[in-house]
C-alpha cells in the first residue's frame, strides 16, 4: 500500500472539495486490499492534477493493489459504470424526510375529509318545533323544546340554532336553542327560548299601520366550529309566509328522523 496515496486522499478529504463519502470508500478499499474501480482512479486523479506530484497518482493506485486484483480492475472498466457514486449515508439522510413529508399528507387528507363531512352533516341537519308544554319565562320569553334529526350517515356537532323574525330590518321575534352532537341517522329534543322584542312590536303598534306581511322575512341559523375553533354558520333565508306554511304543512324529507 501506498503511504504517499493514503496521505493524498486523506489530505482531499480534510479540505472537503470533494465527495467526502467517496474517498472515504476508496480509501478503505485501499487498507483492506480490496479492488478499486477504475472510475475511482479517474476521479482522484482528476482531484490531485493541480498539485505537483513526482509520479503520476494512478500509478501509485495500481502499486497498492494485490497483483491478483489487476484482473479484477481491468473488468470493471468493461462493464456499466456510474459517473458519479453516491456515499451510502445520502439516502439515510433523504429517507427521513420522505416519510415525514408522507406522513403530512396522509394526515392533511384526514383533515380535509373530516371537514367536509362535518360541514356535509351540518348542512343537511332537519329542525321543527317540538310538540310539547311551553313555560312562560316572562311577559316577553317562553322555554320551548325543538326537534333535530341528523340524517345524514355522519356525526354532526353544532352549537346554536337561531330563528329570527324580522319585520322590515328589525328583529321582532328571536327563537335560540342550544346545539348538541347528534349521531348519524339520529334525533334529539332540545331546549331553547323564544322571546319577543317588545320595543319593536311597540314601535309597529304606535305607527297605526296595517301589518303587511310581505315585509316579513324569516332567517335560520346553525352555528358549527371546524375542528373545535374555527366558526362558521350555515344560513338560509324565507319569506315569513312560505316559512310558516312549512311547519304547518311539512312537505316530504323536512324530517326524516321519526314521524
Amino acid at each position: 500500500m501506498s503511504e504517499d496515496l493514503v496521505s493524498t486522499i486523506e489530505e482531499l478529504i480534510r479540505s472537503e472539495r470533494c465527495d467526502v463519502g467517496r474517498l472515504q470508500n476508496v480509501l478503505a478499499a485501499i487498507k483492506n486490499g480490496e479492488t478499486v474501480s477504475f472510475e475511482d482512479h479517474r476521479y482522484i486523479e482528476s482531484l490531485t492534477q493541480s498539485q505537483p506530484k513526482s509520479r503520476p497518482v494512478i500509478e501509485d493506485i495500481v502499486e497498492s493493489k494485490p497483483e491478483n486484483a489487476v484482473d479484477n480492475t481491468v473488468s470493471d472498466s468493461n462493464t456499466e459504470t456510474p459517473t458519479h457514486e453516491v456515499s451510502s449515508t445520502e439516502p439515510a439522510k433523504r429517507s427521513p424526510a420522505k416519510k415525514y413529508a408522507s406522513v403530512g399528507i396522509i394526515i392533511a387528507i384526514i383533515i380535509v375529509a373530516y371537514v367536509g363531512l362535518d360541514v356535509y352533516a351540518i348542512n343537511n341537519l332537519q329542525f321543527r318545533p317540538h310538540h310539547g308544554q311551553q313555560v312562560a319565562i316572562s311577559d316577553t320569553e317562553l322555554s320551548i323544546q325543538t326537534d333535530a334529526c341528523n340524517p345524514s350517515y355522519f356525526p354532526a356537532t353544532f352549537t346554536k340554532y337561531e330563528i329570527d323574525a324580522f319585520y322590515n330590518s328589525d328583529i321582532i321575534e328571536k327563537a335560540t336553542v342550544g346545539g348538541s352532537t347528534l349521531s348519524p341517522k339520529s334525533a334529539a329534543v332540545l331546549d331553547g327560548i323564544f322571546a319577543i322584542n317588545k320595543d319593536v312590536v311597540t314601535k309597529i303598534g304606535q305607527q297605526n299601520s296595517t301589518f303587511d306581511p310581505t315585509k316579513a322575512t324569516i332567517t335560520t341559523s346553525v352555528d358549527a366550529s371546524i375542528l373545535g375553533f374555527i366558526p362558521y354558520a350555515v344560513d338560509k333565508k324565507y319569506p315569513a309566509i312560505e316559512f310558516q306554511n312549512m311547519l304547518k304543512n311539512p312537505p316530504p324529507g323536512t324530517f326524516d328522523c321519526y314521524p
